[in-house]
């Protein structure tokens, strides 16, 4: 199965609460243009099973925009994927919902830095990590029954 991580479409600057932080214009390009590559790298007829998405509005934007390219069949907005959440425990999550919908091929997790970074190295089998800029995405080839993956694709907005 694949898993994808992503990070956010570039964000407004910090003001006040980051939760409310909203993605900017370029963000949303982004967002959309990512979209558009997953489509094409997936295939056009191939939906994502499952988004789970940071409870972040900047997080949940880049799924909306992301989703006007490529077809998202169901999303949870999920407190365990925000910037300060715990990798171990977003992946025993990841894990049960596999479970509970064996017929997932594809999930796809929408978060932050340092998130993404740390969730990487938790589900990369060799503990494999990287920095993502606003909108990367790695697209895994993920064992559920060994609880890892390698790195298929790799995505960098332009």
């Amino acid at each position: 199965m694949k898993l994808i991580i992503m990070r956010h479409g570039e964000a407004e600057t910090f003001r006040g609460q980051d939760k409310a932080r909203s993605l900017t214009r370029h963000g949303e390009k982004q967002a959309t243009e990512a979209g558009r590559w997953l489509a094409s790298y997936l295939g056009a007829d191939t939906p994502i099973d499952l988004a789970l998405t940071s409870s972040y509005v900047r997080a949940q934007q880049t799924n909306q925009q992301l989703s006007s390219k490529v077809t998202v069949t169901k999303t949870l907005i999920c407190d365990d994927v925000v910037p300060e959440g715990d990798p171990k425990v977003a992946h025993d999550f990841v894990n049960v919902l596999i479970e509970d919908l064996p017929s997932s091929k594809i999930i796809l997790i929408i978060s932050h830095m340092p998130f993404v970074s740390y969730f990487l190295e938790e589900v990369h089998k060799d503990k494999q990590t990287m920095l993502f800029d606003t909108s990367t995405m790695v697209v895994l080839d993920y064992d559920p029954e060994r609880g890892t993956g390698v790195i298929e694709n790799i995505y960098h907005p332009v």
